[in-house]
């Protein structure tokens, strides 16, 4: 019986990382911009088919990930790290490529919302 539950209680933890890792994705999504005179003045960070990619004006690439927070980038044979606030907010990703480190920050995320929801909001709060 011992060992049926040592088993079970392995199973889910594996089924819980494999899930926190397919999750987190999301973190790292959005528009990086480097410095003005960079190689590359900005990438974006998206998923196609559960697989990081890095999209820049030089292309479309897979990230393969190494770590929590570090990426290879095959293409350029180049580490990828983002860095995280202290609240735990992925600011800016790291590239180095051939001995020089790209490093740009995140935009800030736009919220948009439709006029509609705004107002039924408004008025839902102003009922209660």
């Amino acid at each position: 019986m011992k060992k049926i539950v040592l088993m079970a209680s392995i199973m889910m933890g594996v089924l819980f990382s494999v899930h926190a890792q397919s999750t987190t994705f999301k973190d790292y999504f959005g528009k990086y911009t480097f410095a003005e005179g960079s190689p590359v003045t900005e990438v974006s960070i998206t998923a196609e088919d559960s697989v990081l990619t890095i999209n820049s004006a030089m292309g479309s690439t897979s990230l393969d990930r190494k770590g929590v927070d570090t990426f290879y980038l095959a293409a350029y044979d180049a580490p990828v790290v983002f860095k995280r606030d202290a609240n735990n907010v992925v600011v800016s990703i790291s590239i180095t490529v051939q001995g020089m480190e790209l490093v740009g920050k995140k935009a800030a995320a736009v919220i948009a919302y439709r006029k509609e929801d705004f107002y039924s909001e408004f008025w839902a709060s102003k009922c209660e």
